[in-house]
Order: structure tokens, then C-alpha cells, then sequence
């Protein structure tokens, strides 16, 4: 039964790649590829300048040595003792500056706010009014006093005229005749009311821009003084800082060469380029990863191929009764075949499906001998499926 096992039996799964493993080893692959070009990119570089020397110290260090050539060392050593000399003025020049706390003491005082108490008073505007109203009152009297005398006088004139036109006093055309007399007077009054009207508020407007005007000169005026003040004190301050940073700076200047501890100063320049050799690890964790999914795509394609040659077997199977176990009737088959529900005797998978020796009683043609004399089943024949459960 050994070969008929062995069709029936699907393909095993691969075993798992070791991920955690892979990772370890990649991982210590790493660091040694790390070491290996930390080495490599140490050279010793021999320039025209100076010597550069790597003494490995173990455990990972390394100890880099400079040496510069005599004709760059004696450079060097100028460049120390100008260096020196700079410090030494520094020193005497740091000495030499003011001890006490920077003060603002000398200094005049911040100007303050502008004193608005003995600027002009701008008029409110019931103030306005009330003068408003006194210039029109006094404007309208002494021109209805200067009208007065006039409308007498042609009052006069009137009834004289009317008295030697031969019109009587108190007659319709005597009336009349003073009545427009009258109306014209009137229209003179209002005239008068309105000139004096407009001359009480052209003089109050003026009385409003010379207050206003004159406030606003005092306002310009003081705070053009406050801002002179201002820059007086910001001249003298500009100069108290002069005094204070005039030193500073030249000590700064002293002291800002590179140090003496300095590779070499400013000469100390190796000439060689020397190019960084990079490596890579080993793919090891790459490589267990490819090795799992060749792996994985190998058990597809055999499990793909056990699929299809069970789909083959499906149509021509082995039904013979007797390589069967556990037979259990389900059911019938629209022809009237008995379906069963079986086990191979090799394995205990379930299917269901026919008996070959039921099939060969009712439809012949569908059944067929191996080389082993088992009956077999052409499934394709029939109105039933032999499927896997």
C-alpha cells in the first residue's frame, strides 16, 4: 500500500526558517564588518606636512598621533610664541579695565511724559455756544440801532407823500402803501437776523482754531524737546558704551587665534586625501529570508500539483469497495446511485462518492480495472462528485 500512500498523501510544510537566529548571526556579521572597515579606513598618512600614526589600543580604540615635519613644527613654535605675546597684551590691556559695575548713574534722566497743565485750554462747546450767541446778540443790535433812525425816517417821508398825493390817512391805498413799506423793513431785520447769525459762528470757529492752534504748537514744541533731550542722553550712553567695548574688542582680538593645542596651528594640514573604504556584511539575514520563501513557493507548487493530480484521480478514482472503510450511506443520486461517505484504508481522510462495485450493476461503461485488478470509477459519467469532506 506503500504507493497508493504515497499518491494520497499531500506535501508536508517546510520547516520554519530560524528568523531569530538568522538575526543573531546577522547581526553579530555586522559588527565584525564594522571592525573590519573601522581598520581598513585607519591608515597611516605620510604627507608633506606631518606623519599621522594609528596605534590600535584594543577593545575597539584607537590612539591617532600627529607629528608635523621640522621645516612646519618650527612654524609652529613662531606661531605659539606670536600667539604668547598676544596674550600677554591681552592680559595687560584686561587689567587696565574698569572694575565697577557698568552705571547709567552720569547719565541725565529719562525725559517723562510731556506736561500738558500750562498749555491753552481748548474751548468746549457750550462755550462756543454761549459766545456764539453773544457776538450774534450784540452784531443784531447794533445793526437794527443803525436801521432804526432809517425806518422812521421813511415812515415820514411816506405819509408826506401820500398826504400831498391827496391819499387820506387811514384809506385802503394809504394802508397798503405802509404795509409794504413795512414788509421791506421786516426783510431787512431778518437780513440782519441771518448776517448776524453767521458773524457770531465765523468768530466762534475762528476763537476754536486759534485755541487748537496754539495748542498743537505747544504740543509739537514740547515734545520736540523731549525728543532732543532723549537723543542727548542716547549720544552720551553710545558713548559710555564706546569706552567699554573699545578694550573689549581688542582683547577679543588678542585672544582669537586658533589655540596652541590645535593640531598644529594653523600650518598643521595634512596633503593627502585618503578615500573611506566601505564594505558590506554578509547578507546572512537576507539569505535565510530568501531561503524561506524558495521554501515556501516550492510547498505551493507541490501542494498546487497534489491538487491537480487529485482533481485527475477525481474523475478516474479508485471506488472498489474494498479498499474502503467506515462506509456510511448519506445519500441518493438522481440516477439512483447510493452516495457513501468512506475512508481509505490508508488514510483517514473522509470522502464521499460511489461504490464502483453499485456503479458497474447500473452503468458499466463508468467502471474499469487498474493493473492491480481494482475497479475504478469514471466520475465524469455521472451525476455525482467524488469530494473531499
Amino acid at each position: 500500500m506503500s504507493f497508493v500512500s504515497n499518491i494520497f498523501s499531500p506535501p508536508k510544510p517546510p520547516a520554519a526558517p530560524d528568523y531569530a537566529g538568522a538575526a543573531q548571526a546577522q547581526g553579530a556579521a555586522n559588527v565584525e564588518t564594522a571592525r573590519v572597515e573601522g581598520r581598513m579606513n585607519r591608515p597611516d598618512v605620510f604627507s608633506p606636512y606631518d606623519t599621522t600614526r594609528v596605534t590600535d589600543l584594543g577593545d575597539d580604540r584607537f590612539r591617532l598621533d600627529y607629528t608635523l615635519t621640522p621645516e612646519y613644527e618650527a612654524q609652529r613654535q613662531k606661531q605659539v610664541g606670536i600667539q604668547d605675546a598676544y596674550l600677554d597684551t591681552a592680559g595687560r590691556l584686561l587689567g587696565g579695565l574698569p572694575q565697577e559695575t557698568f552705571s547709567l548713574a552720569s547719565l541725565p534722566s529719562q525725559p517723562g511724559m510731556i506736561d500738558r497743565s500750562s498749555f491753552a485750554e481748548v474751548p468746549t462747546m457750550e462755550a462756543l455756544g454761549d459766545y456764539a450767541n453773544r457776538v450774534e446778540g450784540a452784531y443784531y443790535n447794533r445793526a437794527v440801532g443803525r436801521l432804526q433812525p432809517q425806518f422812521q425816517q421813511q415812515e415820514i417821508d411816506l405819509r408826506t407823500q401820500l398826504i400831498n398825493s391827496g391819499i387820506p390817512e387811514g384809506s385802503t391805498a394809504y394802508n397798503n402803501a405802509f404795509a409794504e413799506l413795512r414788509m421791506a423793513q421786516n426783510d431787512a431785520l431778518q437780513g440782519v437776523a441771518a448776517d448776524s447769525i453767521r458773524e457770531g459762528q465765523a468768530l466762534a470757529d475762528a476763537q476754536l482754531g486759534r485755541a487748537t492752534g496754539l495748542r498743537s504748537f505747544q504740543i509739537s514744541d514740547a515734545a520736540s524737546r523731549v525728543a532732543e533731550q532723549e537723543r542727548m542722553r542716547d549720544r552720551q550712553l553710545a558713548d559710555l558704551l564706546l569706552q567699554r567695548e573699545v578694550p573689549l574688542s581688542e582683547i577679543a582680538t588678542l585672544t582669537g587665534l586658533p589655540s596652541p593645542t590645535t593640531r598644529g596651528g594653523q600650518v598643521a594640514t595634512t596633503g593627502l586625501d585618503v578615500p573611506a573604504t566601505s564594505i558590506a556584511p554578509p547578507p546572512i539575514f537576507a539569505a535565510t529570508q530568501a531561503q524561506g520563501l524558495d521554501a515556501q513557493r516550492r510547498f505551493g507548487t507541490e501542494t498546487a500539483a497534489y491538487g491537480a493530480q487529485m482533481a485527475a484521480l477525481g474523475t478516474a478514482l479508485s471506488s472498489d469497495k474494498r479498499l474502503k472503510k467506515n462506509i456510511k450511506y448519506k445519500s441518493k443520486s438522481k440516477s439512483g446511485l447510493n452516495v457513501y461517505e468512506f475512508e481509505y484504508n490508508w488514510s483517514p481522510q473522509k470522502y464521499t462518492g460511489v461504490m464502483a462495485q453499485e456503479v458497474k450493476k447500473v452503468k458499466p461503461s463508468a467502471v474499469f480495472e487498474n493493473i492491480f485488478g481494482h475497479m475504478m470509477v469514471d466520475y465524469s459519467q455521472l451525476d455525482v462528485n467524488m469530494e473531499r469532506i
